[in-house]
């Protein structure tokens, strides 16, 4: 019986080649798809999940009052780690690390810059990092001992023994390697190439030493005792800022689990709200999910489009003594057997387009063939998917009377044209919903993408500073600047794009209670600010070098003098980093972090030491690569062992868009595809309907309709189904986008047009989809459609 069934299947298959093809195309399309946004929904899940201890991994965080409700963040100070420890006993380690910051690793000829993270050795009990060589008692016996990552090692190494080589970093500082650690999963949120003792960062970084509570630049991790009720022990931490630093008692400390953070990142009044990455993750779902349902819907309208050619053998088999249960199963077979010709497919679709993915959403999503619980969630996804997609056709294929099957008569009137029309719906429903949210994930793209940014982006480029520049960066600008390839620059303790972190303990003349407890942005230069970045000043100036006591001068943006409410800014004395320091200069507000946000008070000091960055503004007379070829060779003069790196600004600057840009090109992606299935499931539904109708259409011709009307006639009833699901598509997708529009402050409109555009291309395709079927129906010869009466 099976057999026989099998060799049916396959003949059907074969005569049908068309038909087969798109059927099992569609659903391999579909499928695969749906397996690659699986891959990435099941990334998210497990991110940070590897480590042994996970479930009492927690990292500090704090709850601190601003601007009328309460802040949330994990920076925290260097002191607390060691005051965890003291006063808590259910806290078993804790450990500071600093962020990961690029460091040049020279050996021999050569010079790498590598993520490098500096922490207390308690980080290798915290997160059981896997060691290749090496072990973590005795990785940081020695100060100056590093530890690094398997490709790391071959990076720098080759293939010599890594371990107990000697390597600089940063050209000045030799350290020995001491253990080799397995390469970091992709889906981890703590990564570097290299680990470094919190000591060695004490040796480097003097200040640090006497940090104090309120310099919020790091970052705390904590291992709990087994069995450790976290609600009460916040509560109990809620005061140990106030116990240590008796002037801030608004700080709120409090932990949270570490393998949750990824997916839920997001606090309201220092609350979580259960969103972040899991919104991401549920959109995938959803278009996973999506996407699935109306390749299925597509099998479903093709596969009862050929209800006509199926027909008389259900009636046959009906005769001859066959169940309607027995059929059911040679219809499920078949579907079945389409679904796993559909999943080898996909897995070919998916090998070869995963790559492509993984540039699109930034990950490195590898298809788990070793793991079998891939292989059973696959093989259940492909029943599942064969069952959902062939139950319809195999339910309406079963019903037919052979009676009347076998006498030409099978068609069976509206009722079993309208389940068809729903799937459609279903279909179109979820294309306008795509089509929608692409247009207007755009418009919000474009929106903050063309909102000034208050400083001039083009020909900027950004270098690290590193070696002799830190100390000499005024000769080496005026260098730069005589070799033709730069027209002005400045060093900064950050990118322009982002500030470099905020600080609190600020006061003013005017100040009112609890305001020094509101976090300020700041950012640190030297000199010639304002002309690198072509930055506007409302009033007073730059920082000048010929002017010692701008050491103590600070300026402030728009938004800083609001918030401080000064009448005359310029000359005020403003207390920041413990000193006092006066106003010099009140710069027109420019976007420090995100584009889609209300810029947030300033405060740009002038301290030397903290400069990190270089920027320079490349010269608008010579091409870019002979200008970067000219900055070359005055940067080897300086630094003839490091690597010229630089970034440009606006490539950095562009970066802020990329949550948008990821979901603009995943929606355009989506939108074509669920437009082509769709449109398949159209054409099916067309095909079926001209079947049902072609007597009717032989009347009509007979009495002398054109093939124009006809043509309309056929048209409109789908044209009908479109608008329906328009109206659906379009609530949904209103509701959903305006939601996501309102966490923008500064957003677009939903406008008309909108709206508009979006029935017009869906109308466009449905007419092209359905026209050669309509086309072919209303060129037939009646006398064929009539001869059986």
């Amino acid at each position: 019986m099976i057999k026989s069934y099998f060799k049916i299947a396959l003949r059907n298959l074969a005569k049908h080649k068309l038909y087969s093809l798109i059927n099992i195309g569609g659903l391999g399309v579909g499928m695969a798809v749906s397996f690659m946004l699986l891959l990435y929904v099941y990334n998210e899940f497990t991110y940070d999940k590897m480590y042994k201890n996970n479930d009492r991994i927690y990292e500090v965080w704090r709850n601190q009052p601003a601007n009328g409700e309460i802040q949330s963040g994990n920076s925290t100070s260097a002191p607390i780690a060691s005051a965890l420890l003291k006063n808590y006993p259910e806290i078993e380690q804790a450990a500071r690390t600093n962020w990961p910051s690029g460091n040049v690793f020279n050996y021999g000829d050569k010079a790498l810059n590598l993520a490098m993270l500096s922490a207390d050795p308690s980080l290798l009990d915290i997160f059981d990092f896997e060691f290749i060589q090496g072990n973590k008692a005795s990785a940081f016996t020695d100060v100056n001992a590093i530890v690094l990552t398997q490709k790391t090692c071959k990076a720098i190494f080759g293939n010599e023994d890594p371990m107990g080589k000697i390597v600089k970093i940063n050209n000045k500082r030799s350290v020995k390697v001491t253990g080799i650690l397995k390469d970091l999963p992709e889906n981890s949120s703590i990564k570097f190439n290299a680990l470094g003792s919190w000591a060695m960062y004490e040796e480097e970084e003097p200040w640090i030493k006497t940090s104090g509570w309120g310099n919020l630049v790091f970052q705390t991790y904590t291992l709990l005792k087994p069995g450790t009720d976290v609600t009460r022990l916040n509560n109990k931490l809620s005061g140990l800022i106030a116990k240590y630093n008796p002037s801030d008692k608004e700080n709120k400390l409090f932990l949270y689990q570490f393998s949750k953070q990824h997916l839920y990142s997001q606090f309201k009044n220092g609350v979580p709200t259960g969103g972040g990455g899991i919104e991401y993750v549920r959109l995938f779902m959803f278009l996973a999910i999506g996407i699935l349902l109306i390749a299925c819907i597509n099998f479903m309208n093709l596969s009862t489009a050929r209800s006509e050619s199926r027909a008389r053998e259900v009636g046959v088999r009906k005769v001859v003594g066959a169940r309607r249960v027995s059929i059911i199963q040679q219809f499920m077979g078949e579907s079945l057997l389409m679904a796993v010709v559909s999943f080898m497919l996909a897995m070919i679709l998916v090998t070869l387009l995963l790559p492509r993915f993984n540039i699109i959403i930034s990950k490195n999503l590898i298809i788990p063939y070793t793991t079998p619980s891939f292989w059973l969630a696959a093989i259940g996804l492909t029943l599942v998917t064969g069952i959902v997609a062939g139950s319809y056709p195999a339910l309406f294929l079963s019903s037919f009377k052979p009676v009347k099957v076998l006498k030409g008569v099978i068609n069976t009137g509206k009722a079993t044209l309208r389940p068809r029309q729903v799937l459609v719906i279903v279909q179109f429903s979820f294309a306008t919903f795509l089509i929608l949210s692409s247009i207007l994930i755009y418009k919000q793209l474009m929106f903050i993408k063309n909102r000034p940014a208050g400083y001039n982006k083009n020909g900027l480029v950004e270098l690290p500073l590193n070696g002799r520049i830190y100390g000499e960066f005024e000769s080496f600008r005026r260098d730069a600047i005589a070799s033709g390839a730069v027209v002005e620059g400045a060093s900064t303790s950050n990118t322009i794009t982002n500030s470099g972190g905020t600080s609190w303990g600020i006061s003013w003349e005017g100040q009112l209670p609890d305001e020094d407890k509101l976090p300020i942005e700041q950012i640190v230069t030297t000199y010639h600010f304002t002309k690198t970045f072509d930055l506007k000043l409302i009033d007073g100036r730059d920082f000048d070098i010929a002017r010692p006591s701008d050491s103590t001068a600070i300026m402030l943006n728009e938004a800083a003098v609001k918030m401080m409410r000064l009448k005359e800014p310029l000359g005020a004395v403003i207390k920041w980093q413990g000193v006092n320091r006066t106003v010099i200069g009140i710069l027109k507000d420019y976007i420090v972090n995100s584009p889609s946000e209300p810029i947030k008070p300033l405060i740009v000091g002038n301290i030397k030491g903290w400069a990190g960055t270089a920027t320079l503004k490349l010269s608008s007379t010579l091409p870019v690569s002979d200008a970067l070829s000219k900055l070359n060779v005055i940067y080897k003069k300086y630094n003839p062992e490091f690597p010229f790196e630089y970034k440009f600004v606006d490539e950095e600057y562009n970066k802020k868009f990329s949550t948008e840009q990821l979901l603009g090109t995943l929606a355009n992606s989506f939108t074509a595809l669920a437009i082509l299935i769709s449109c398949l499931g159209l054409f099916g539904l067309a095909s079926f309907s001209a079947q049902q109708r072609r007597k009717e259409i032989g009347i009509r011709k007979v009495l002398g309709a054109s093939t124009g009307s006809l043509w309309m006639n056929l048209s409109k009833e789908f044209v009908h189904l479109v608008i329906i699901a328009f109206v659906i598509g379009g609530a949904i997708s209103w509701y959903f986008m305006n939601q996501w529009l309102h966490t923008y402050t500064y957003r677009t409109n939903i406008s008309i047009w909108v709206f508009t555009a979006t029935i017009m291309i869906s109308l466009v395709v449905t007419i092209i989809t359905v026209s050669w079927q309509a086309i072919k129906a209303a060129l037939s010869n009646p006398v064929n459609s009539l001869r059986s009466e």
